[in-house]
């Protein structure tokens, strides 16, 4: 059964709103339990949580989506690699396996019709 362009941009649509709007409000979620930095360490925390934010606004808008997209997976996978490689299950994180995949489902979708990024 053959798929129509409208259902797959509706779908590229939904699968931006989704993982976008995960990321932006996971950013901010840590941002606001966070004081301001004091340390190196803590300013790499913020950095990557605002960096985390504009991949969001970035994801919903369209708006250079492989970029985007790309910096999210690494922001998410960095942990689950880093964690594989000093001997956790591969499967021990499903819920980060599972927005590394879709990440990489956005990535590789692109940001179809109803996006600002589009042409």
């Amino acid at each position: 059964m053959a798929v129509s362009k409208a259902r797959i941009d509706w779908a590229l649509l939904c699968l931006r709103l989704a993982v976008g709007g995960m990321a932006f409000l996971e950013g901010a979620t840590v941002l606001r339990r966070l004081t301001f930095p004091g340390s190196l360490d803590q300013a790499l925390v913020w950095g990557l949580n605002l960096t985390e934010m504009l991949c969001g606004v970035l994801m919903v808008l369209g708006l250079w989506m492989p970029v985007a997209s790309f910096v999210l997976a690494l922001i998410i996978g960095g942990p689950l690699i880093w964690g594989w490689l000093n001997g956790a299950p591969v499967l021990g994180n499903l819920q980060g396996l599972f927005l590394l995949l879709v990440a990489f489902a956005s990535a590789l979708g692109g940001a179809g019709k109803w996006s600002l990024g589009r042409g």
